[in-house]
């Protein structure tokens, strides 16, 4: 591997992250918070010295292409110099100490949404925009951001190594930079569309900016600390958050592609509908049995449904949102909860955990399978959207699959032995792994994350960087074959 060539095109991330620390340095000038405001300025000059030092000591780098092998290398250890140097703010500002800085920072690229920071309406808001920068950052990839002014053949290997999901879907265009260029453009267009909606629905501007940014991001940051209990009879901010994250959980490629050539990409795709109908069954069986067990006896039925639907596309989407303390909601309620932790949203999307068309392969593959069991001889296929799933798909996916399961039971066994009760554990952990941002228990929206130990909090912050790149770019570097000549 050409470290070289590697350091290079890591360098341009601090560069980037440089730049979009102004909008918070113009924040603090605006409600004129100077403490902050060094502890910014400090912050960003270390990120364009590092930035700096890298791109102009390995600069005879320049103009060579990045291989396979160092894509993965630089998209793994890009995201750990971001989260290193995110952290930097937090941390000058004396808001948390060391290792619960790099938490929140991970937390915030990741777009996890968990948080260890104190009451968030004592924090100043330059610190809370630069806090719903990294998660909005995140959400798209900063790696992606990057591929617009990358050569093609280097923005291909990091394309396959960052972006959400791409084993299962296909470019639009084969230059990658345009690729970059439309999902950013998507993106920003989509933000700054809720924001405005929500504005209109009555939000102050902060507030209006920091939900659109958590919802289109999936990332699931809130300026407050009961998250948006707030706004819990705000009915119109809660179903606009609901389109939008149903929105923000497709591949964003169709959003473009849907706009320009005016053609319904999503009702085509199948990952798609099966997407629409899964969130839309687990929505009717949480709303019949918060009705049953009388949860909310003294709310109407609007209410009821309202609250059902909302949480069960916030997790499915991974944003992690919540109106309303759902850890007091029946057994059942809570385990669906869980259960949609496993699904995510669609292939190149913003959402986190293991993505539905996967588990359309894996199904289809398993029924196949039971069909060669009873005939030997049958000749089966495995189809998505009427296409044959080659068979380097398939097994991409199953090692995907065992990957996440034994990584899930690996870091409920570590948490485990670090105090948590069984399901506190698994829970967490999961919730780190598919970037959910939520948990139960102790952990849940009453919870406190503080409870944990720094090497809980450590553990996690890798599970969460497993999770956003997907667990097989992180993983293949522990592998003999990543670093052999």
């Amino acid at each position: 591997m050409r470290l070289g060539v590697v350091l290079y095109n890591m360098g341009k991330i601090p560069l980037l992250l440089s730049v979009a620390m102004c909008l918070p340095d113009i924040y603090a000038v605006i409600y004129r918070e100077i403490d902050v405001l060094w502890s910014l300025l400090a912050a960003q000059g270390i990120m364009l010295a590092v930035g700096l030092a890298m791109v102009l000591g390995f600069k005879q780098a320049k103009g060579l292409s990045l291989r396979y092998r160092e894509g993965f290398a630089m998209a793994t250890f890009g995201w750990l110099l971001a989260a290193v140097l995110g952290a930097m703010p937090y941390l000058f500002s004396g808001l948390c100490t060391p290792v619960n800085a790099w938490f929140e920072s991970m937390s915030g690229y990741s777009t996890t949404s968990m948080t260890i920071l104190p009451a968030f309406e004592t924090i100043p808001r330059s610190l809370l925009i630069y806090r719903n920068l990294t998660h909005w950052l995140g959400g798209m990839g900063i790696l992606v951001l990057l591929l617009m002014f990358m050569p093609g053949s280097s923005g291909a290997k990091i394309y396959k190594a960052e972006v959400p999901g791409n084993m299962v879907i296909e470019r639009a265009t084969p230059k990658i930079g345009d690729v970059a260029r439309i999902l950013w453009v998507t993106y920003v267009g989509m933000t700054a569309l809720l924001c405005v909606l929500l504005l209109l629905c009555g939000l102050n501007f902060n507030d209006a900016l920091c939900y659109a940014m958590a919802a289109i991001s999936t990332g699931g940051f809130s300026n407050y600390s009961n998250g948006l209990m707030s706004f819990v009879d705000n009915a119109a901010v809660q179903w606009l958050l609901v389109v939008f994250m149903i929105l923000a959980g497709g591949n964003f490629m169709f959003h473009y592609l849907s706009i320009v050539k005016r053609r319904n990409y999503f009702w085509r795709s199948e990952e798609f509908r099966v997407y629409l109908l899964m969130m839309f069954t687990a929505a009717a069986l949480l709303a019949v049995s918060l009705f049953y067990n009388g949860t909310y006896a003294g709310e109407s039925p609007a209410f009821v449904i309202r609250q059902a639907v909302f949480h069960v596309v916030s997790v499915m989407t991974t944003t992690g949102f919540y109106t309303v303390d759902y850890d007091i909601w029946p057994a059942f309620c809570r385990m669906l909860l869980f259960g949609l932790f496993f699904v995510g949203g669609c292939a190149g999307s913003t959402s986190g955990s293991i993505k539905v068309s996967r588990l359309i392969i894996a199904f289809k593959s398993c029924i196949a399978s039971l069909g060669k069991t009873l005939q030997p001889k049958l000749v089966t296929v495995v189809k998505l959207d009427k296409k044959v799933v080659s068979n380097e798909t398939i097994n991409a996916v199953t090692i995907f699959l065992l990957l996440y399961g034994f990584l899930l039971m690996l870091g409920a066994l570590v948490l485990s032995w670090q105090g948590l009760a069984p399901f506190e554990a698994i829970s967490v952990v999961m919730s780190a792994l598919s970037n959910e941002g939520i948990g139960f228990g102790r952990f849940g929206p009453s919870g406190d994350l503080t409870l944990l130990t720094d090497f809980s909090k450590l553990f996690l912050s890798f599970y969460m960087m497993l999770g956003r790149l997907e667990v097989l770019t992180v993983m293949v570097l522990f592998t003999r074959f990543f670093w052999r000549k």
